[in-house]
């Protein structure tokens, strides 16, 4: 990546909390302000056109970085983004350094995306399995989102830029009514969904600790605190089929406000081997609200003639997109509706809490039943 030019490298430090120390005919210094960065001074010419330009911006660019606690490159894609932290995945192929299987690439790339719209998602769902179709602003700002690799094992790098176009009132709806915190500033976009990701594999990689040594039951994940179900197979999938050892680095921008240091964390195999446990254990046997389900109902049983009865669904679910069974208690009124659908082969549909036990899955608690007009009757 190219160095920047000498108005960027001016408007970043005024915008990343660095402080003007004095300037003269010749040089301008700035200083570490509200970063809190160690006592050093960065020395930069008043105009363009200086010969030794070059090597005054590279260390520029090395002193910022060290005040800063980040890597040279994570500050100019900083500068470039105009705004953005960096997540960074090391994989440990047994390769030489730089090279990676094109498989483990292809589902770490997969695994990195996923990871960013869940995060992302979660933020206004609030659910361990996210439904199948994702906030149009979280698959945004993921494809927004710059991919590079870098020098090192294998280093996968994302820069996930502050902000991303949408109205901050978008994602703020839990706070109307709140005049207070409305007035406060709002902490940008792209940091709450970087900060989403680290409290997510921070947590689960604690967590997944304690069910390996028998300290907690797998069943543990089901907390909302933890992660969704998307998060933590992204996680189990970084480290490619074979789950090798990866290490995960967050550094972040100081232009959102706030200064933060860098953190990384390695994820081992048996943790990665948990996670993907958690992930189909959430998805296949934890309970959930307000699911929808929409089929043929293939089955029908009451103990009376009349009176309330059960049917089974066979369809497909917004929850998962997979096509099922559900058994689903109806009153007597929905029954009757339920058995004339039956007979006309006409779908239907349900929305309530779905509810496994085993191998059977139980809408309960229903919101709406609905039959749906075949095109024939139109």
């Amino acid at each position: 990546m190219s160095p920047p030019g000498l108005a960027e490298l001016t408007a970043y430090l005024s915008n990343a909390g660095w402080t003007l120390d004095d300037q003269d005919d010749r040089t301008v210094s700035w200083r570490p302000g509200a970063i809190g960065g160690p006592d050093i001074q960065v020395v930069l010419p008043v105009r363009d056109g200086v010969l030794d330009m070059p090597d005054r911006m590279t260390e520029a660019l090395r002193a910022i970085a060290y005040a800063e606690h980040r890597l040279v490159r994570e500050v100019l894609d900083d500068i470039a983004v105009g705004g953005a932290d960096t997540v960074a995945v090391r994989l440990t192929p047994d390769l030489p350094p730089g090279e990676a299987p094109l498989g483990m690439a292809q589902i770490a790339v997969t695994a990195l995306r996923e990871w960013v719209v869940a995060s992302a998602s979660a933020l206004d769902a609030r659910s361990l399995v996210l439904p199948s179709r994702r906030s149009q602003r979280a698959e945004a700002f993921a494809d927004n989102a710059r991919f590079a690799a870098q020098p090192g094992s294998f280093v996968l790098a994302l820069s996930l830029p502050l902000t991303d176009g949408f109205p901050e009132a978008q994602s703020r709806g839990e706070l109307a009514g709140q005049q207070a915190l409305l007035d406060a500033p709002a902490e940008p976009y792209g940091r709450r969904v970087t900060g989403r990701m680290l409290t997510a594999v921070r947590q689960a990689q604690q967590l997944a600790t304690a069910v390996g040594e028998g300290a907690r039951p797998l069943s543990a994940f089901g907390r909302q605190e933890v992660a969704n179900a998307t998060e933590l197979a992204a996680l189990s999938m970084l480290g490619g089929s074979d789950h090798d050892i990866y290490q995960i680095r967050f550094a972040f921008s100081p232009r959102a406000g706030t200064a933060m240091p860098p953190e990384s964390l390695k994820i081992t195999p048996a943790q990665q081997r948990i996670l993907a446990e958690a992930a189909e254990f959430l998805r296949t046997r934890q309970p959930r609200p307000g699911v929808t389900v929409s089929g043929l109902v293939v089955r029908l049983f009451r103990q009376t003639n009349h009176g309330p009865g059960e049917i089974v669904v066979h369809g497909i679910d917004d929850d998962t997109d997979v096509f099922r069974k559900v058994r689903v208690e109806l009153a007597a009124e929905d029954y009757a509706r339920a058995l004339r659908a039956h007979g006309r082969g006409e779908q239907v549909r349900a929305s309530g809490d779905l509810d496994i036990r085993g191998t059977r899955r139980y809408l309960r608690n229903l919101t709406t039943f609905s039959v749906l007009e075949s095109l024939d009757d139109e």
